[in-house]
């Protein structure tokens, strides 16, 4: 469960059809509002969460700042933000039958900039990651803003949240290293709209998609996606905008990567599974143990060779043997 907890901070895309006009005028109840100090977010929370939303907000210019750098925004205004015990509760406010999934700690309403976050323990009953939760949401947020309605892929739009997030674990690493050293990576035209429903395939879906847009920006530079959105704003598709930017097409960068991620899993999948690890450390036992018999050989017959000097030339006059006169 730590795993599921941890691999899915999800954006739930929900229509915007399903809200009521009226409601989404309205402020929800036992909410106070507040808006951001320096960027223009506005903030609904109950008001014992002010000290986690000045946190949020404390962080929120460089966060706003590094997504309009990032994707080649001018500004990222007018985002609310709804801090919740119970996400399900702005929903039945909104008077839509909607709920989302029991893991989902975070939500960014597609295309309505607006992110809920909650308050509270995750489905593994561990402590929501707020900060990191806020970050992946808005990052969802921006990448809106930036297709400016065109379409851009489902790995793209999560691998970016993850990777601007800075949600990368070991659990994540694991299990994208496993598959990698089993050919067992999916491809990223299956993950263009939507992410498998199992917890393990999605699991890898977000640790796959971060993995690749990680490459694609130390490959091209931070300002590579900012050129391909602004192609995309213009009508270009997304692997288009990809192939003008980088001079290479996205079938072509993918295969790249994946022969890349296969050579270097390889060594270190053999040290992660659990056979292979027995068979090395009894490997290593019985050779550190005929190392050490071989060096307590040398030891021993070394103290031969030390202790047996020949015969014990004496001093007569100094130490008589008995029966002799000095």
């Amino acid at each position: 469960m730590k795993l599921l907890r941890a691999t899915l901070v999800a954006i739930v895309v929900v229509a915007c059809t399903i809200f009521s006009t009226s409601a989404w005028s309205e402020v929800m109840p036992g909410l106070v509002t507040r808006p951001g100090a320096e960027v223009a977010l506005t903030y609904y929370y109950p008001e014992p969460f002010e000290p986690a939303i000045s946190q949020l907000d404390a962080e929120a210019t460089a966060v706003v700042e590094a997504l309009e750098r990032r994707l080649g925004l001018d500004a990222l205004e007018d985002v609310e933000v709804y801090l919740l015990r119970d996400m399900n509760t702005y929903f039945e406010w909104q008077g839509v039958e909607y709920r989302p999934s029991s893991w989902a700690v975070g939500l960014s309403l597609s295309d309505r900039s607006t992110v809920l976050v909650k308050h509270g323990v995750g489905s593994a009953a561990e402590p929501v990651d707020i900060r990191k939760t806020f970050i992946h949401e808005l990052a969802h947020v921006a990448v809106d803003r930036a297709r400016a309605g065109h379409h851009v892929p489902r790995w793209f739009n999560e691998g970016f949240a993850v990777l601007h997030a800075e949600e990368w674990t070991p659990e994540r690493s694991d299990t994208l290293t496993r598959a990698a050293s089993t050919g067992s990576v999916m491809a990223f035209s299956a993950l263009d709209r939507y992410f498998p429903p199992h917890h393990q395939s999605v699991s890898l879906a977000y640790a796959q998609s971060f993995h690749f847009v990680r490459h694609l920006e130390q490959r091209f530079g931070e300002n590579f996606f900012a050129e391909v959105m602004a192609l995309v704003r213009q009508g270009t598709s997304f692997d288009e905008a990809v192939h003008a930017s980088s001079g290479s097409t996205l079938s072509a960068l993918e295969t790249q990567w994946r022969q890349e991620l296969e050579e270097g899993a390889s060594f270190w999948a053999i040290l992660s599974d659990v056979n292979a690890l027995f068979f090395g450390a009894s490997f290593l036992f019985l050779v550190a143990f005929a190392l050490r018999v071989m060096r307590k050989r040398r030891q021993a017959q070394a103290m031969v060779d030390d202790d047996d000097p020949g015969p014990w030339d004496y001093d007569p006059s100094l130490y008589p043997l008995p029966g002799q006169d000095r």
